[in-house]
């Protein structure tokens, strides 16, 4: 059996304790012999040196300059259940729900525009909706149904055509050229697969779980294995603080987090223990481990794990070659665990009932603060905006 660190609803990821570890899945290829994961030896030099153990303490204002609320209006036609995703593009957000299947697209003030829900067997119509991505070349919108299908829909909503893809259980996609998009499935034994449009077919196919992790809870993954900033594409896994460069050859080894005695190796992991032994090992808090999300821009990372029993986002300066640990600001609020990461800052969301955990009044701005006065338990998800100091 595989066991992931669960994928609850994203107020719970904020609480700062360690999550429960549960059996989500199983993988009749467990007892197959893997092969054909990228692997790093000892040869690999490169890594960004981070210390845990640095307990200082943080203002949101040593990061950020302002922190704005959107509320998004909330009728019969626009409430979202739960959002699995938020991509903001041309002074709009469109978010996935995929509790109900649909994609609900919102103006920059956070009036609603109009909802993807087509659930059904004729054109344009799906039958679930795993993940969703913005064509950089084509700038349609691309809709994924794990049932073998890629819908195209115009920025505005409006169906433009449905292609089969010859595979089915994929959970996450990403264009990276005009032609091939690589797929993830978790449930297949090579979890990338390569697909060119041209050709339609799959090309190649790579990456397979380590043996030693696969009864292991280390396998985190909710949001997307793939970062990308500009034409540059990152792949990074729960399991491992290796992260990854790809593109139409294929995987490479790009760096490693290094936390020192900190560090989980899943090569170092004793092979045939119980699941219990390694969630007894996780619960321990001494290790980096369960790495939720990565986003990148020109001139930061940042990355998402576990340490020390609680989330802790960490934020890596390129130039200055400097890590930030953050885990509680002094304000007694937390990042959010699913930023979207731009030039000019992040972009959070966050139910009503829990927006307390992300913002105060003390850290929004002034048209902010009656915005979170007024929140109702039945209000749609509210999305945060958090500027960046010292831009470069």
């Amino acid at each position: 059996m595989l066991t992931n660190c669960l994928a609850l609803k994203s107020h719970q990821y904020i609480t700062a304790i360690l999550p429960v570890f549960v059996l989500v899945m199983s993988f009749s290829a467990c007892q197959e012999q893997h092969s054909g994961a990228v692997k790093r030896t000892d040869s690999d030099s490169t890594s960004i040196t981070v210390n845990l153990d640095d307990n200082s303490k943080i203002s949101v204002f040593d990061i950020f300059s302002k922190i704005s609320v959107i509320p998004l209006e909330t009728d019969s036609n626009s409430v979202i259940e739960q959002i699995s995703r938020v991509i903001p593009y041309d002074d709009r957000f469109y978010i996935l729900d995929r509790k109900q299947s649909a994609v609900v697209i919102f103006d920059n003030d956070g009036n609603f525009m109009k909802k993807i829900r087509k659930i059904g067997v004729g054109p344009g119509e799906y039958s679930l909706l795993y993940d969703f991505n913005i064509n950089p070349f084509t700038k349609e919108l691309e809709l994924l149904n794990p049932r073998g299908e890629l819908l195209s829909y115009t920025i505005d909503g409006e169906f433009i055509k449905s292609q089969r893809i010859p595979m089915r259980n994929a959970s996450k996609f990403i264009p990276i050229t005009e032609d091939t998009i690589i797929f993830y499935t978790e449930y297949e034994q090579e979890k990338l697969h390569y697909y060119s449009r041209s050709q339609d077919k799959v090309i190649k196919k790579e990456f397979s779980f380590p043996e030693t992790i696969l009864n292991t809870p280390l396998i985190s993954l909710n949001s997307s294995p793939f970062s990308q900033n500009g034409n540059h594409t990152t792949f990074f896994q729960g399991f491992t603080n290796d992260i990854y460069d790809i593109d139409t050859s294929g995987l490479r080894f790009r760096f490693r987090w290094d936390f020192g005695e900190h560090n989980l190796d899943y090569r170092d992991l004793p092979e045939g223990k119980d699941p219990m032994y390694y969630m007894a090992l996780l619960r321990n808090g001494n290790m980096a481990s369960c790495f939720y999300s990565y986003q990148e821009n020109q001139s930061i990372i940042m990355t998402r794990f576990i340490f020390d029993k609680q989330w802790v986002s960490l934020i890596y300066d390129k130039a200055d070659k400097k890590s930030t640990i953050v885990k509680r600001f002094t304000e007694d609020i937390v990042l959010p665990p699913f930023p979207v990461l731009s030039e000019e800052g992040i972009l959070g969301y966050a139910d009503p009932m829990e927006a307390h955990l992300l913002v105060n009044e003390s850290v929004v701005d002034e048209p902010s603060r009656s915005v979170l006065a007024n929140l109702k338990p039945e209000d749609n998800p509210i999305l945060i905006r958090y500027f960046f100091k010292n831009q470069k």
